[in-house]
């Protein structure tokens, strides 16, 4: 006997950004020129990258465990970045 599982599709948004402990030197250096050329006097500028991919996965909850290990071990070094997945659709 054959057991089919149908698979659902999630779209995963995710930004990696840097631990709050490590020196954000490209956000320094945005916020020094922001200041510099009067745009704005108090700049709080971070830098992060961003990423959207579709995976599939037989649950909701399941596709959240997948696209945490897709997180911490492809798109992010964990020793000084962290990741945020702030959007999990079924599609």
């Amino acid at each position: 006997m054959i057991i089919l599982t149908y698979m659902n599709r999630y779209c995963a948004k995710v930004l990696i950004s840097l631990k709050e402990d490590v020196k954000d030197v490209k956000a320094l250096t945005i916020n020094k020129m922001l200041k510099n050329i009067g745009l704005e006097d108090k700049p709080d500028f971070k830098t992060g990258r961003f990423y959207s991919f579709c995976i599939s996965c037989d649950s909701k909850i399941n596709a959240q465990k997948k696209a945490e290990q897709i997180c911490l071990e492809v798109l992010s070094n964990p020793v000084v970045e962290k990741f945020e997945i702030f959007s999990l659709e079924l599609v």
